[in-house]
């Protein structure tokens, strides 16, 4: 279980996200808002860029793949669940080219 270390921020911006919808706090949102953009960005030079795909593979990660589905699949619900459509999506496509990008990689 040392790989619990790993997804701090990963659960840590599922309890943030899941706060702003449950309880529409005007910060809450702007954090989440801010937060799924910077991760699209991230997504996008992984995606693009064979540069930013090597640094990133070098971070060796041993926390199993299932857990990052199920916690990119509880945000996408909680954010479908709380009709954030727009912000659903962003996290969708942050979902969809981590799968690409650890294709890619193995």
């Amino acid at each position: 279980m040392d790989w619990a270390k790993q997804i701090i921020v990963d659960l840590f911006a599922l309890i943030v996200i899941a706060s702003a919808v449950m309880f529409e706090r005007t910060v809450l949102t702007y954090i989440v808002y801010i937060y799924t953009a910077l991760m699209i960005i991230a997504r996008l030079f992984s995606l693009l860029s064979g540069n930013f795909r090597s640094i990133t593979q070098k971070k060796v990660t041993k926390a199993p793949l299932w857990v990052y589905h199920l916690i990119y699949a509880l945000t996408v619900a909680v954010l479908l669940f709380g009709q954030w459509y727009i912000t659903a999506a962003g996290w969708a496509f942050i979902w969809i080219s981590a799968i690409i990008v650890y294709k890619k990689n193995f």
